[in-house]
């Protein structure tokens, strides 16, 4: 499969380096409106490039295309691909609106072409173990969960990531991963509360600091994000999850990361393989969340099959839940219901 590559900052560049590892995949074009990123992706990956991911997806030398330019440029270059006859992986967040994913999933259904949307953390081993623990029931109900994903602010190109026009601020574009797994774990939340920091939303990045509220029956679920920390403090991602016999803690910063809390002495279990039979012709018991999720992709192309991990109509859910949190913490943590 000839793939083009739209977008090479650093989400592009990480994608452009996973995907000279896949069997039977080409990376063949790249495009950044940046002369420098177009400079350093010639020289790192001898591939053509465009000054544009229109003029790769019209060039149509590519039957992929993976979308990991900005986010206001996720449903309009997605679109653009699907009907040009391509096949797309487009980076998260899926779009700007719930009106935006309806109009990519319309695409994807005309064209008949795979569309799936980067929601990594439905291939990261800490977080399918969550999964299971809750699906098999062996450590009881779940009673509560807390989820966080917090840092430095981000930046990108001509400073849109503090634009909630184009980026849709931190709580749109970081603290989304949580909201997405969340629905992975537990479906869509009847309704959120959220409260947040916020500063100017054109220049600073908006909502930089944020805690959510899910609202399920008998199961109390929380989540916190930022982009607002200084520069040296170390990104971190993590949970815990209090079931009635067991508690399950997971932090990026420590090692192991993942550890079990039960009637015993504390334990760190075997990590799951996120993509079960799923086999790509490569030793991926190691890989990355990143390259999983390429592997799923790719395979599901060749067998024709629909992404069963994550659909676009869920990642369509996601935007309208992380949406809701907005208005909510604009309104004080007015609850706001999921229609």
């Amino acid at each position: 499969m000839k793939v083009g590559l739209c977008g090479y900052g650093p989400m592009g560049r990480m994608h452009a380096q996973l995907l000279t590892q896949h069997e039977g995949v080409q990376l063949v074009a790249i495009a950044d409106v940046q002369a420098e990123l177009r400079g350093r992706a010639e020289t790192e990956r001898g591939v053509a490039t465009f000054a544009s991911g229109e003029e790769l997806i019209d060039a149509r030398i590519a039957e992929v295309i993976v979308v990991c330019a900005p986010t206001y440029l996720h449903a309009p270059l997605t679109i653009r691909a699907l009907n040009a006859g391509a096949h797309v992986f487009c980076e998260k967040p899926m779009g700007l609106n719930p009106a935006q994913c309806a109009a990519m999933i319309a695409a994807s259904r005309r064209a008949e072409r795979m569309l799936i949307i980067g929601q990594v953390l439905r291939f990261w081993p800490e977080y399918v173990f969550l999964k299971q623990a809750i699906e098999s029931g062996r450590y009881g109900r779940l009673q509560s969960l807390s989820m966080t994903r917090v840092g430095g602010v981000s930046i990108g190109f001509e400073r849109w990531f503090l634009d909630e026009q184009r980026g849709g601020m931190q709580i749109f574009d970081r603290h989304i991963h949580d909201t997405d797994l969340v629905i992975w774990l537990l479906g869509v939340p009847e309704a959120v509360q959220a409260f947040g920091f916020a500063k100017d939303a054109r220049t600073e990045g908006g909502i930089v600091h944020s805690f959510t509220r899910y609202l399920y029956k008998d199961m109390a679920i929380s989540a916190e994000g930022s982009a607002d920390l200084p520069a040296k403090y170390p990104f971190t991602m993590g949970y815990r999850a209090v079931f009635d016999h067991a508690a399950i803690e997971y932090s990026s910063r420590q090692t192991p990361t993942l550890t079990l809390y039960g009637s015993g002495e504390p334990e760190s279990p075997a990590l799951p393989q996120p993509l079960g039979e799923v086999q790509s012709g490569l030793n991926i018991a190691s890989a990355s969340a990143y390259f999983l999720e390429e592997v799923y992709f790719f395979d599901c192309i060749r067998k024709g099959r629909c992404p069963q991990i994550i659909t676009p109509e869920s990642a369509r859910d996601t935007i309208r839940v992380v949406r809701a949190e907005i208005r909510s913490a604009r309104r004080d943590g007015a609850r706001i219901r999921i229609a």
